[in-house]
C-alpha cells in the first residue's frame, strides 16, 4: 500500500474514533434544551426568569472546577481502595489523572452571605427568597426536573430527523509463504441516513462500497458499491399523524406542564419562605419579648411583695407564691427560646444553609406589636421603687430626704406628663386610619367611639396630672420640722397619684397602639375569587390538558386493533461484482421491489387490553379533573372562611388584651392602696393578670400571623400570586393573566375577574 493511503486511513480512524469533545455535547445539549424551554417561556402567567441550572458563582452549590473533566472529589478512605484493587485485581489507574479536589463543598462561598460584623446573618423576607433561589436544594433540584424534561424531548424531536450513520469494516488478512503467500486488506464503509416520516412511513438509504486489495504477484484491486433504498408506509395499523406523533406530542406537552408546575412552585416556595416560615419565626420572636417583659413584670411584683412583706403589708404565702411564678415565667422563657432555635434551625435548611450559621430576622414588621413605649414601663418601675424606698422606712425621714422626695417626684411627674403628648400624637394617627374608606361600617364605627372614649379618658389624665403638680407643689410647700410624719404620708399619696396616672397612660397607649395594627381587607367575594382560580390555576390548566392526552391515547391504541397493512419499497442499485470502479452502477445487476404486506388481525389480546385501559384511562382523568376543580373551589372557601375566622379572632384577641391590662393595673393599684388590708386573693389576682396579658399578647401576633399567613395562602390558592424576576411578590398579576388569556393557550376560559392582592 502506498504511504500516502496509508496515511490517509490512519487519519480517518483517528478522525472516527476520537469524535466530538464532551464540551461539544453539553453545550450542544444545552443549546438544545434551553431552547426548548424558552419556547415555553413567553406566557407571563408561568414565564421563569432563569432557567439555567448552573448554579450562581456565589451559590453553596457552584462547583468551580471543569464540567467535563472533573477532579475527583474526596472519597471515603475504606471505600476508595477498591478502585485500585478489585478482587485481588489492579485497578484502573487514572482515577486521579484530571487532579483531586480538595473539598466536595468549595467554603469560600459563605463570603458572599454578608455577615455582619458579629458573624450573623440579617434576614428580610427579601433577603431570605434572594438566598433560598440560588442555596436551596429543593429549588435547585426543581430547576434541573425542567432540564431533563426538555432534554427528553430534544429526543423525541431528533426521532423525526435525519439520522445519518457512517460505518467502516477493515481487516488484513496473510495466508501462505513464500510463492504461495496471499495478502488481503478489505475495507468497507457504510454511508447513509434514515427518516421517519409523520405519517408513520420509514425511509433508509444506505451507500456501501467494499475495497480488495490483493499482493500476490501483480497488486488488484476489486472495487463494488451499492445503493439501497428501503421505504415502509402502514396503511391501517400504526398509519396517521395522530398515532407516529404522540411520543413527540406527549413531551411537549410535558415540558409545558412541568414548567407550569415549576412556577406553581416558585410561588409556593417564596410564600413558604417569605411569608409562612418567615412570620412564624417573627410571632416566635416576638412571644419571646413578651415572655420577657412577663418575666420583668413578675419580677417587679415579687420586689413589692417582698418590700410590702418587710413592712408586714402581706404576708410570707404571697411572696412564695410570687416567687414561683418568677421562676414559672423563667422557666417558660427558656423553653420559648429552645423552640426558637430548633425553628430556626429548620428555616436554615429552607434555605439550604447550614445550621451553624446565625441568623437575625428584620422584625420591623413587628413594631406595630410594641404596645407600649419602654420608656414608660422604665419610668413606672423606677418610680414605684422610688414609693418603697421611702415606704419602707420605720418612721418619718428628715425633712432634707422630704424635700429631696418631692423634688425627684416632680421630676417623675414631668417625665409622666410629657407622654400625654405622645399618645394624643397616636391618638391622631388612629383616627386618620378610621377616615380611610372602608366596608366593615359596624368595625369603624365602633372603633370610632372607643377612640372617643380614649380622647376623653386621656383629657381626665391630663387634668389630673395638672392637678398633682399643683398638690405637689403644695406639699413641698407645706414642709415642717413637726409636720414630717405628715409630710412622709403626703410624699407616698402623691407618689401613688402620680403612678396610677402613669398606669392609666399605659392603658390608654397598650390601647390606642392595638387599634393602630391594622388588617389588610380581603376585598374578594367568593364567586369571583373562585372563577379567578378555576381560570388561572396552573395546575389545573395542567391537568385539563393531562385530560385531552388520556382522550388521544384511546385512537393511538385502538390503531393498534387493526390488521397490519403496510406498502414497502426496496431498491439495491449495484456495481459489477468484480468491477474497479465504485461508481458504475449498473441497471443489469441491480433490482427493484414493491408491495404489500398484511399483517392480519387475528391475535389482539394484548392491544385490547391496553385499548381498554386507556378508555378507563380516560375516564379516570377527567374524574381527577372534576375532583381538582371541587378541590379548588372547596380550598378557596376555606380559605375566605379562615380568614374571617382569624380576623374576629384577631379582634377578640385584641379586647382581651386591653381588658387583661386594666386588671393588671387594677390589682396592682388595689394592692399598693390597701397593703395589708387588700383582699387576700389580691396577689393571685395580679398573677392572674399578668398571665393573661403575656397569653393574649402572644395569641394577638398570632392571630395576626395567622391572618397574613392566610391573606397570602388565598392569593397563592387562586393563583393571583405573582412574582417579580427577583422572586418576591407583585401586584402586577391582575393585568398579566387578563392579556394573557385573552391571547389564549387552549387551556380554558378566559378570566373575567379583577383581583388584587
Amino acid at each position: 500500500m502506498r504511504p500516502s493511503v496509508r496515511l490517509f486511513w490512519l487519519f480517518i480512524i483517528a478522525a472516527v474514533l476520537s469524535g466530538c469533545q464532551r464540551p461539544f455535547y453539553r453545550r450542544w445539549a444545552d443549546r438544545e434544551t434551553y431552547r426548548a424551554i424558552q419556547e415555553r417561556n413567553k406566557d407571563p402567567r408561568w414565564a421563569l426568569p432563569r432557567v439555567s441550572i448552573d448554579p450562581a458563582v456565589e451559590s453553596r452549590f457552584h462547583d468551580p472546577f471543569n464540567p467535563d473533566w472533573p477532579p475527583i472529589p474526596p472519597d471515603d478512605p475504606a471505600a476508595h481502595r477498591y478502585m485500585h484493587c478489585v478482587n485481588g485485581i489492579r485497578g484502573y489507574r487514572g482515577w486521579h489523572k484530571n487532579g483531586d479536589a480538595p473539598w466536595i463543598e468549595d467554603p469560600s462561598w459563605r463570603d458572599g452571605l454578608g455577615l455582619d460584623e458579629k458573624g450573623v446573618l440579617v434576614l428580610t423576607p427579601e433577603r431570605a427568597v434572594a438566598l433560598a433561589l440560588i442555596h436551596s436544594p429543593s429549588y435547585q433540584t426543581q430547576l434541573e426536573s425542567i432540564y431533563l424534561a426538555s432534554l427528553s424531548l430534544t429526543l423525541n424531536r431528533f426521532e423525526f430527523a435525519l439520522h445519518w450513520f457512517a460505518t467502516n469494516a477493515t481487516t488484513f488478512d496473510h495466508f501462505g509463504s513464500g510463492p504461495s503467500e496471499l495478502n488481503t486488506l478489505t475495507t468497507t464503509s457504510d454511508f447513509g441516513f434514515s427518516r421517519a416520516f409523520a405519517t408513520g412511513g420509514q425511509l433508509m438509504i444506505d451507500f456501501a462500497n467494499t475495497f480488495v486489495f490483493q499482493f500476490a504477484g501483480p497488486d488488484s484491486t476489486i472495487a463494488t458499491s451499492n445503493i439501497a433504498v428501503s421505504f415502509m408506509q402502514p396503511l391501517l395499523r400504526g398509519a396517521g399523524k395522530e398515532v407516529r406523533l404522540e411520543n413527540l406530542t406527549e413531551a411537549e406537552r410535558n415540558l409545558l406542564y412541568q414548567i407550569r408546575s415549576f412556577a406553581h412552585f416558585r410561588k409556593s416556595f417564596t410564600f413558604d419562605i417569605a411569608t409562612n416560615q418567615y412570620l412564624r419565626l417573627l410571632s416566635q420572636e416576638q412571644q419571646i419579648r413578651n415572655q420577657q417583659a412577663n418575666v420583668a413584670s413578675v419580677e417587679q411584683n415579687y420586689r413589692l411583695h417582698e418590700e410590702l412583706y418587710a413592712n408586714g403589708g402581706v404576708s410570707s404565702v404571697k411572696v412564695d407564691q410570687t416567687l414561683q411564678s418568677v421562676q414559672q415565667a423563667r422557666l417558660g422563657l427558656i423553653q420559648a427560646e429552645a423552640s426558637l432555635e430548633t425553628a430556626q434551625d429548620v428555616y436554615k435548611a429552607a434555605l439550604g444553609l447550614p445550621p451553624n450559621i446565625p441568623i437575625h430576622l428584620d422584625d420591623a414588621i413587628l413594631a406595630p406589636f410594641q404596645l407600649n413605649d419602654p420608656a414608660l414601663a422604665k419610668l413606672q418601675e423606677e418610680i414605684e421603687r422610688f414609693l418603697g424606698e421611702y415606704r419602707e422606712l420605720d418612721e418619718a425621714p428628715p425633712l432634707v430626704k422630704l424635700e429631696e422626695g418631692f423634688r425627684k417626684l416632680k421630676g417623675y411627674h414631668k417625665e409622666v406628663s410629657r407622654f400625654v403628648q405622645q399618645i394624643e400624637t397616636e391618638i391622631e394617627r388612629w383616627k386618620k386610619l378610621l377616615d380611610e374608606p372602608d366596608e366593615d361600617m359596624d368595625r369603624i364605627a365602633r372603633e370610632r367611639r372607643y377612640r372617643e372614649a380614649m380622647q376623653k379618658e386621656l383629657g381626665e389624665v391630663r387634668d389630673d396630672l395638672e392637678t398633682q403638680e399643683k398638690d405637689i407643689e403644695k406639699a413641698r410647700l407645706a414642709l415642717a420640722e413637726d409636720k414630717r410624719k405628715v409630710n412622709w404620708e403626703s410624699l407616698q399619696d402623691r407618689t401613688r397619684e402620680v403612678i396610677a396616672a402613669a398606669g392609666q397612660l399605659f392603658i390608654i397607649q397598650t390601647q390606642v397602639r392595638v387599634y393602630l395594627i391594622k388588617l389588610k381587607p380581603v376585598p374578594y367575594a367568593l364567586t369571583e375569587a373562585t372563577q379567578y382560580a378555576l381560570a388561572n390555576r396552573l395546575d389545573l390548566m395542567n391537568q385539563r390538558g393531562q385530560v385531552v392526552d388520556a382522550w388521544r391515547q384511546i385512537g393511538v391504541t385502538a390503531s393498534a386493533l387493526k390488521a397490519g397493512l403496510d406498502v414497502v419499497f426496496n431498491a439495491n442499485i449495484r456495481t459489477p461484482v468484480l468491477g474497479t470502479n465504485p461508481v458504475d452502477f449498473r441497471s443489469g445487476v441491480s433490482d427493484y421491489n414493491v408491495g404489500l404486506r398484511l399483517d392480519g388481525p387475528l391475535n389482539r389480546l394484548a392491544e385490547r387490553n391496553a385499548y381498554r385501559a386507556s378508555q378507563i384511562a380516560y375516564q379516570r382523568a377527567r374524574r381527577a379533573f372534576m375532583l381538582l376543580e371541587d378541590q379548588i373551589e372547596t380550598r378557596v372557601r376555606l380559605d375566605l372562611r379562615q380568614l374571617r375566622t382569624a380576623k374576629l379572632n384577631f379582634e377578640i384577641t385584641r379586647q382581651s388584651l386591653i381588658t387583661a391590662a386594666r386588671q393588671v393595673e387594677a390589682a396592682r393599684e388595689e394592692l399598693l392602696q390597701l397593703g395589708a388590708n387588700a383582699d387576700p386573693t389580691s396577689t393571685k389576682n395580679i398573677l392572674d393578670a399578668l398571665n393573661s396579658v403575656l397569653q393574649f399578647q402572644n395569641a394577638l401576633i398570632d392571630s395576626w400571623v395567622t391572618y397574613e399567613t392566610g391573606r397570602y395562602q388565598l392569593l397563592l390558592d387562586i393563583e393571583a400570586l405573582q412574582l417579580d424576576e427577583r422572586g418576591m411578590y407583585t401586584d402586577e398579576h391582575d393585568h398579566q393573566s387578563q392579556e394573557s388569556s385573552r391571547a389564549g393557550d387552549g387551556s380554558g376560559p378566559e378570566p373575567d375577574n379583577q383581583l388584587q392582592p
